[in-house]
């Protein structure tokens, strides 16, 4: 099927309905803001559910949830183990997840913050196509986010694994943070130089002038550069991944 360039969203609460969002983060702070701000923008009196990888973390979340989006205190869950497992061959999502979708046939607002906890450089291609099943499925009126933590992202596929990511969903919720790293990798979301939106053009013109990547084809992908490889392996050495 034709894949189309992902739309950016600057805040989930207004994600629309038919949706497959991904956020990337870099933080846990960072991950708990999408997420709320994602669950506050739930239609009236449609289903949500939150997966979160501890019963900490969901007592968190759905504490600020109190605050900032009463009606939906109690959909943050905990899940013990990734929200996909293998099927047939193929990573497809768990009997929590089916269970919930299936039951609510006229639309949820859904979202699982477990991928890329798990993810290695052997299953990548696993949950690549994973996403790719998951973008051709029916969304009707469902809204669907899946938060991505950069830190876990082994640093020599970064670009080729965003690119790729980029191609399974229908918007992008960027990190807000002015790490060099995250800034030149958030940029790969996009296909082409062509498709970025104009809140990266500035970026764009940065990780150029500082030669941190090119544009050597005709196709005008951005690449990285030598120095740009080692801007985000430096980060990615000292970025601390806490769980």
């Amino acid at each position: 099927m034709l894949r189309l360039m992902p739309e950016l969203v600057e805040r989930l609460s207004q994600l629309p309905s038919g949706s497959h969002c991904i956020s990337l983060h870099t933080s846990p702070e960072e991950a708990a803001d999408h997420a709320v701000d994602f669950l506050a923008g739930t239609p009236p009196g449609q289903a949500a559910s939150y997966w979160v990888p501890d019963p900490d973390l969901a007592a968190k979340y759905n504490l600020r949830l109190e605050t900032e989006a009463p009606s939906q205190v109690g959909c943050v869950r905990a899940l013990a183990h990734e929200q996909v497992a293998p099927h047939d061959g193929r990573l497809r999502p768990t009997t929590e997840i089916v269970e919930f979708v299936t039951a609510h046939p006229g639309g949820v607002t859904g979202g699982a913050d477990t991928i890329s906890r798990h993810w290695t450089r052997e299953n990548l291609p696993d949950h690549l196509e994973y996403e790719a099943w998951f973008d051709d499925q029916p969304r009707k009126e469902s809204r669907f986010l899946c938060p991505y933590d950069l830190r876990t992202l082994p640093v020599e596929l970064a670009p080729r694994v965003l690119r790729e990511l980029g191609t399974h969903h229908t918007h992008a919720s960027l990190s807000n943070s002015g790490e060099p790293a995250v800034r030149l990798l958030q940029l790969f979301i996009f296909p082409t130089i062509h498709d970025l939106p104009p809140q990266l053009h500035a970026t764009l013109g940065w990780a150029l002038a500082q030669g941190y990547a090119s544009l050597p084809g005709l196709e005008d992908e951005l690449v990285l550069t030598a120095a740009g490889e080692t801007v985000v392996r430096n980060w990615s050495r000292d970025a601390v991944v806490d769980w």
